[in-house]
């Protein structure tokens, strides 16, 4: 936040000290490391975040888990990407999104197998939804989980699947090919990536940015899978994926916020001591408004973002999509103008590698693309918003005919002339007729 913060005491407190922590163990060589893809992926980040118990703190304390809240990992989250990078934030925030499914859904065998050493730092994990032919419609999967014997067999294709060439495993959304109706035939299952038929087609890390971690296209070739790595119940997986989706958008956009106000206080103190014309950048009124405009967007998204991880915190759930929705959309996009607008203040210097501001921008820019696009977030707004506005009262028999009655009055204000404007007769005032004159004329002739 850069007004007060609406935050508890003791939430602020916890902020601070992770400000901190985090502080320590990010260097710039490890940013440019990074950047550059020379480092594959935060693997010591992610060790040391482990063990300072800063992963996926949300996890209940009967599971192995610090017992923390959403909230609590967003604020982690938002420190990781003040510091670090879209690739290290990323990293982290799988252990509190593939984290919170595997806690709430998972048996004591994927708690010990797969979560306890995951928030231990010495388990990677990522998530596997989007394919080939599927991007945003995660309904549409055709990875298919089908019986054999006594297990399954696991086949398809998986593509932009993050760190999918270093993880120990993989939360992987499947049909069961059971039913037309994904709500009831998707599984969620846990896939380890040591296993036989699982496949790196291809790697993607020459990103415009998010560096450092790398994307896979990656396949299922006869997967054999025992029924111990379903995650919940066979048909239970849409319910599973939904409520990963709505943590994974409150704690990755809290990442992208972070870099945003990193970018912001950077051009602001640029601002306070750069010379031009006769008197310092934050003299001139067409920057400050600049970085007034950028705080004040970036205030909003961070209240939207408290707000949905209350709801959240308070077992809302998918009851709060569009709420989760809006502090997605509106985070992800505002983020990313702040730190343009940065790039604007400073100037040329702001593109060059001097600051960390034109990275973090790079970085940002995926945001608006992974965890549901903001065209996306805009359909679930657009459905809330909607359901929430109806009025039962409103008298659509008026709408297109609104001479017999109003849409919101009904029959009386057509029956009330007094107040009814299109029953009154209109009077124009009289005008004198225009009559030229003589010296008008002869001006003419």
């Amino acid at each position: 936040m850069i007004g007060a913060s609406m935050l508890s005491p003791e939430l602020q407190a916890f902020q601070a000290e992770v400000h901190q922590q985090v502080k320590t163990l990010v260097t710039p060589g490890l940013l440019f490391a990074l950047d550059r893809n020379e480092i594959p992926y935060p693997l010591d980040f992610i060790r040391a975040m482990g063990d300072r118990r800063l992963l996926g703190v949300n996890v209940r304390a009967a599971t192995g888990g610090p017992g923390l809240t959403i909230q609590h990992d967003a604020l982690i989250s938002e420190e990781v990407g003040y510091w670090g990078t879209a690739a290290m934030a990323c990293a982290r925030t799988f252990t509190a999104h593939v984290g919170y499914v595997l806690d709430r859904y998972g048996s004591r065998a994927i708690h010990e197998r797969y979560l306890q050493p995951m928030l231990a730092g010495r388990a990677i994990a990522c998530q596997g939804m989007t394919e080939p032919t599927v991007g945003s419609n995660v309904a549409g999967a055709r990875t298919l989980l089908k019986r054999d014997g006594a297990g399954y067999v696991l086949n398809g294709q998986k593509r932009f699947i993050d760190g999918a060439q270093t993880a120990d495993f993989i939360l992987a959304a499947a049909r069961l090919g059971e039913s037309d109706d994904a709500r009831t035939d998707f599984v969620a299952v846990c896939v380890d990536t040591s296993d036989r038929g699982f496949l790196i087609r291809d790697v993607q890390c020459d990103w415009h940015g998010f560096r450092g971690m790398g994307s896979s296209w990656i396949e299922f070739r006869d997967v054999r899978v025992g029924p111990e790595q379903i995650v919940g119940r066979p048909g239970q997986g849409w319910q599973i994926l939904m409520d990963e989706l709505l943590v994974e958008r409150v704690v990755m956009t809290r990442a992208q916020l972070g870099g945003a106000r990193r970018a912001l206080g950077i051009a602001s103190n640029y601002a306070e001591h750069r010379d031009a014309f006769a008197t310092k950048l934050q003299g001139q009124a067409v920057i400050a408004f600049k970085v007034a405009e950028c705080a004040a967007r970036l205030d909003a998204a961070y209240l939207l973002n408290d707000r949905a991880a209350a709801l959240l915190d308070h077992g809302l759930g998918r009851a709060a999509t569009m709420e989760v929705a809006m502090a997605k959309l509106l985070g992800t996009e505002y983020a990313w103008q702040v730190a343009d607008e940065a790039i604007q203040i400073i100037g040329g210097m702001g593109y060059t590698t001097k600051y960390p501001v034109e990275r973090i921008q790079r970085d940002l820019r995926a945001a608006r693309l992974t965890g549901g696009s903001s065209e996306m977030m805009k359909l679930l707004v657009q459905r809330g918003a909607f359901r929430r506005l109806h009025d039962p009262d409103f008298r659509d028999e008026f709408v297109s005919n609104e001479l017999e009655g109003s849409p919101v009055w009904g029959e009386a204000l057509a029956a009330d002339e007094a107040f009814h404007p299109s029953r009154q007769s209109v009077l124009m005032p009289s005008r004198p007729k225009y009559v030229p004159s003589e010296a008008h004329d002869n001006r003419r002739s």
